[in-house]
């Protein structure tokens, strides 16, 4: 009779629940996506903090000396909004499910419920996850959003001669201080700090305290560029909890001019005519005055053209210089880089250059010169030698003295007192 009254009273007692929380298990969980589960003892009337939702042990089914099929726990769930939902779960009884869900957003899974009367108090062992994302959309408390919180203020637009400015606020929300967190905040590579800083902070937060994360950025050239991929990383326990932030956009406005300057030809033989080819493009979304001025290699002689022009340029507008010059010197000739200012009517100026180039002018002209000179020198080497052999023939032939010849004697430096000498004996014919 004991025994029936007992079935009787859990009865009454868990169609009061299921009419308290009817609403709360979801026609389906397919569709949700799950973050790690944790683990919880609770005894009677504990309660325990699981990602911001206190789970209570109300209650549990009567103690006996043996186990049963009816051992239950009553459970209790009061979320951040204030919402409250209740639910029985038992292990190994058809009629109790062993799990539940509410409203999309938690799930609890009974692993162990002991109720025996040898144990001080009656305690259940379970399992707790919080949903990621759901399909009705409900926000979703993830355990990371129990431990800090995070504010992002950063600039949407700018102009190219502005800073964009980006502030972090990052605040404990524990009574207890976290030692290790760590903010990572990667820009588009179109960015350059300014100043230049390590776009990694690793810190410390107190108690309820709160860090201030301050940069600036200079774009490099105008356009549309998201920011995405930050992140808070918070260690506890040996384990890091990550907190990412939402993508945000700035947009970069101003000029933007990209020149370019292209030769003919890389190699070219001297004398002859090389044609340069300048467009300065504005691919900014402001208007621009530009001017563009070149100049020419060195050792040649403009022929056709205008090497400097001005004009204002908007949005995608280009400004075409086309000119030629004759390369008279030989060597590898660097040509110049090509130069153009710019200022707009918000003032913001600047000057841009081309790279350079390099053309090879080879000296052609004077290698065959070189050759039909060789080719008639040693033509004129194998005469002029043929002529100097006969000549000297000659002369040897010529130098020849006979014996019956007189032989002069040579008196070096005194020959002209012999000759005197030879002059008087003459006159007196001796």
């Amino acid at each position: 009779m004991k025994q029936l009254t007992l079935k009787l009273v859990f009865v009454v007692v868990l169609l009061v629940c299921l009419c308290e929380f009817a609403g709360a298990q979801s026609a389906t969980n397919d569709d949700i996506e799950w973050l790690e589960a944790e683990e919880f003892t609770l005894y009677w009337g504990e309660e325990v903090n699981a990602s911001g939702y206190l789970i209570t042990a109300q209650d549990f089914s009567p103690s006996y000396a043996f186990d049963s099929d009816y051992d239950y726990v009553m459970l209790s769930v009061l979320s951040r909004n204030k919402e409250s939902w209740s639910a029985i779960l038992a292990r190994n009884n058809s009629d109790i499910p062993d799990h539940y869900t509410f409203e999309n957003l938690i799930n609890i899974t009974a692993v162990e419920i002991v109720t025996g009367n040898d144990i001080p108090s009656p305690y259940t062992t379970i399992n707790v996850t919080i949903a990621n994302k759901s399909v009705s959309g409900t926000k979703v408390v993830k355990k990371i959003d129990t431990i800090i919180a995070v504010e992002e203020h950063r600039a949407d637009e700018v102009y190219m001669d502005e800073r964009a400015h980006i502030e972090f606020r990052i605040k404990n929300l524990k009574g207890e201080p976290l030692d290790h967190v760590e903010l990572i905040s990667p820009v588009p590579e179109e960015f350059i700090f300014d100043p230049d800083v390590d776009p990694i902070w690793n810190f410390s937060l107190p108690s309820f305290g709160q860090k201030t994360v301050k940069y600036s950025l200079k774009a490099l050239r105008p356009g549309t560029y998201n920011f995405s991929d930050t992140q808070v990383l918070v260690s506890i326990g040996g384990r890091t909890y990550a907190k990412n932030l939402n993508d945000s956009q700035i947009v970069v406005h101003g000029p933007f001019i990209n020149l370019t300057k292209d030769v003919s030809a890389d190699t070219i033989q001297a004398g002859n005519a090389l044609n340069v080819n300048i467009i300065a493009k504005n691919e900014g979304d402001r208007a621009t005055y530009v001017s563009v001025s070149d100049e020419i290699p060195t050792g040649a002689v403009l022929l056709s053209g205008d090497i400097s022009e001005s004009k204002v340029l908007h949005p995608s507008d280009s400004l075409n210089l086309t000119y030629s010059v004759r390369m008279d010197v030989a060597g590898n000739i660097i040509i110049p880089p090509v130069k153009a200012k710019f200022v707009d009517s918000k003032e913001y100026e600047g000057i841009v250059y081309s790279r350079r180039l390099l053309v090879d002018v080879s000296d052609s002209f004077r290698s065959d010169e070189y050759e039909w000179l060789e080719e008639d020198s040693s033509s004129f080497t194998d005469d002029y030698t043929d002529s100097i052999d006969d000549s000297f023939e000659n002369i040897q032939d010529e130098s020849v003295v006979s014996e019956d010849d007189p032989v002069e004697e040579d008196y070096g430096m005194f020959q002209f007192a012999f000759d005197l000498l030879d002059s008087i004996k003459a006159y007196f014919g001796t």
